[in-house]
């Protein structure tokens, strides 16, 4: 089985670089706490494709925007809140959170937790 944490995240263009850099340090908190993977996309191609709306119909962005989904992987729901109850204790991870706080309209920010059935 495999667990999923999904976040989808528009953050203003001038904050990239420190968005990134604090997906990097709260992804290697998460690999130390046993996550299976902590991963961050951005996007590639948001055009309507095969049939499917766009992307942007879906999550609306200013052209002064970027769009970026990350995926935190774990073996299930219980692994899943082992490891979240030792990251959210990490005070590493109590400052990264303070700062996403600055940087983006946290409202805007949207998350979702899957198990894979398929």
């Amino acid at each position: 089985m495999l667990y999923a944490a999904i976040y989808v995240y528009v953050v203003p263009c001038q904050n990239v670089s420190r968005f990134l850099e604090i997906q990097r340090e709260a992804a290697d908190i998460c690999l130390r706490y046993g996550a299976i993977d902590d991963l961050t996309f951005a996007p590639m191609n948001l055009d309507a494709k095969y049939g499917c709306s766009p992307f942007g119909g879906v999550v609306p962005l200013e052209p002064s925007e970027q769009l970026f989904i990350s995926v935190g992987k774990f073996r299930d729901q219980a692994h899943h809140d082992e490891v979240m109850t030792r990251v959210d204790r990490d005070p590493r991870i109590n400052e990264l959170n303070y700062e996403i706080d600055l940087l983006l309209d946290v409202s805007r920010i949207t998350r979702g937790e899957f198990q894979r059935i398929v």
